[in-house]
């Protein structure tokens, strides 16, 4: 049985207690709840700027895909939608640790739709739109908690449209 060395170094008494450590870390979230609100921000940026490429995308294939031998459209679409995802998973970690769970909602929804069907949420970048326009007012309005009855419907509306999508598609 090896000797147990660590026990002496580490004092039986003192130190802080749990709730100044608690206290000390509501402190940091809450200085760095400004900071999120560009971080953020930034983000939804970020998602615009993809989204207006796969609109691109969109736009060019549906141009030059006078035949279906060309795929060059659909495969940088893809990327795009990928990158709205990722970005989109982020934010649906992180918004709630800032009291932003309805941008969590949101974001949980487009990250939703795009994982049931990708080639969908390609061809449907309206309802990607909505869900990045829906986000851009929770974060220009600083809409924190729940943001109420409209919130909720808000998010019941974007969650209804990409069942009922989602639900089209399947059919076909």
């Amino acid at each position: 049985m090896p000797t147990n060395n660590l026990k002496p170094k580490v004092p039986s008494h003192g130190g802080p207690e749990l709730k100044d450590i608690v206290t000390s870390a509501e402190a940091a979230l809450s200085n760095m709840e400004s900071d999120y609100e560009i971080w953020v921000a930034e983000d939804v940026r970020k998602i615009s700027e993809f989204l207006a490429g796969a609109k691109n995308c969109a736009k060019n294939s549906s141009k030059s895909n006078v035949t279906n031998s060309s795929n060059k459209g659909q495969d940088g679409e893809e990327k795009f939608i990928e990158e709205i995802h990722a970005i989109g998973h982020n934010i649906k970690g992180q918004a709630a640790t800032f009291n932003f769970p309805l941008l969590t909602s949101a974001a949980k929804s487009l990250c939703h739709f795009i994982q049931e069907d990708e080639a969908t949420a390609g061809k449907r970048l309206d309802l990607v739109e909505a869900h990045v326009n829906a986000m851009k007012i929770i974060i220009s309005q600083k809409i924190k908690g729940s943001g109420g009855d409209m919130g909720r419907g808000l998010i019941t509306a974007l969650e209804k449209a990409v069942d009922k999508i989602l639900a089209a598609e399947n059919k076909l």
